[in-house]
């Protein structure tokens, strides 16, 4: 089996306050279990020093340098002293551990280590970013879709030069993956998904009493996240309190802002901030709303809602990197009103929700078992 070094720019913990460190720390178990040898190099927050026990028994060394929220000083400098930092400790780390492999995680990490040597490398994109700027500047007018126009131009051009520097490109669904292999050939570009961070447990209590409680679930530092709920509350929520009164709808993420944590009112809108049992919050929802407006890769919030047994309503480029089939796996609406009837229809309807709950569960377990994805990979690595 192989030795592998990981270099990721945030810090993977099942319990971290952002999808990205929870998927990573999957995949660092999945190679754990085939029986590969890890090295981690990470940025860490103060804050999340606590996790490192928990990630040792899966790697053999970890090197971590302190994130840009842990440093003093001017943000912009801070998060320059961070990267520079994340560089010099992996380029360090290769050179006393000669892993078989280096594999980066995220663009941010692939920018930190340009021009870095290695005979072996391999890159997994949670993103492709002019996809996200596309629809941005399809939402904006003017001076402002102009500017995000020239920047996705920009980004079309630049990424897949900074992938094509690895031997093996990965993305994380087939919707980023038909993007991505056009504009990365000659360099192979295989799916390596995300895989589900819940499972059904019979032992989990609900985090709240049972009613017709909506949920959303997301890090609000991202502003993809904040703007999807903002336009949910505006727009969408008032039709469904007057149709269902008794809704009560649950925000829980990371870093809600002031603005987000005036809309706690304790009744119906309850924003919780981060939490540390996931499980809980989902065990407890009678539906899961996804209302992102931008979005690419694969969501790892409506895919633990699938995987838990959950109905979702959601936007259809919350679907992109998932590809259920809308109405079978989850209700599709684009629209405030046809979101809004979608939640209530199925706050109005068990037997409906218990149908659109097994078959979404049916779905995520026959696609995204990393038993299945993960071998193609690492074939692709001996080839390679």
């Amino acid at each position: 089996m192989a030795h592998i070094l990981v270099a990721y720019k945030q810090f993977p913990a099942p319990a971290i306050g952002h999808a990205g460190g929870q998927s990573v720390y999957r995949l660092l178990e999945q190679l754990h279990r085939r029986g590969h040898r890890l090295t981690l190099v990470a940025r860490i927050r103060d804050e999340e020093r606590q996790y490192l026990d928990v990630v040792r028994p899966l790697c053999e060394r970890i090197v971590t340098v302190p994130h840009h929220r842990s440093l003093p000083g001017p943000r912009p400098l801070a998060v320059l002293r961070s990267y520079a930092a994340l560089r010099r400790a992996t380029v360090q780390t290769l050179r006393e551990t000669q892993p078989d492999i280096l594999h980066v995680e995220f663009a941010q990490t692939a920018v930190a280590l340009l021009g870095v040597r290695y005979s072996h490398t391999s890159f997994r994109a949670h993103d492709v970013n002019w996809f996200l700027l596309a629809q941005q500047a399809a939402r904006q007018r003017g001076l402002a879709r102009l500017w995000l126009q020239v920047w996705q131009a920009f980004f079309r051009w630049m990424e897949p030069r900074l992938y094509r520097r690895f031997d093996l490109i990965a993305a994380i669904s087939e919707g980023d993956r038909r993007l991505l292999a056009p504009r990365c050939s000659p360099r192979p570009v295989l799916l390596l998904p995300l895989s589900p961070n819940l499972q059904p447990r019979p032992e989990v209590q609900p985090a709240v009493s049972p009613g017709p409680n909506l949920l959303f679930v997301g890090a609000m530092s991202r502003p993809f996240n904040l703007q999807g709920v903002m336009w949910f509350l505006e727009r969408v929520w008032p039709y469904i309190l007057r149709e269902v009164p008794a809704t009560r709808l649950y925000i829980v993420g990371a870093d809600p802002p002031e603005s987000l944590r005036a809309c706690h009112d304790g009744a119906h809108i309850f924003v919780t901030g981060f939490v540390e049992d996931l499980a809980a919050w989902y065990t407890a929802a009678t539906v899961f709303v996804s209302p992102i407006l931008v979005a690419g890769g694969l969501l790892q919030k409506v895919m633990d809602a699938l995987s838990m047994g959950i109905p979702v309503v959601a936007t259809s480029v919350s679907n992109h990197g998932l590809g259920a089939t809308p109405g079978r796996h989850l209700c599709i609406a684009d629209t405030p009103d046809a979101f809004a009837e979608a939640v209530v229809t199925l706050l109005r309807d068990p037997r409906r929700r218990e149908a659109l709950g097994a078959a979404g569960r049916e779905f995520v377990c026959a696609h995204y078992d990393p038993e299945i994805t993960m071998p193609c990979w690492e074939e692709a690595w001996l080839e390679s």
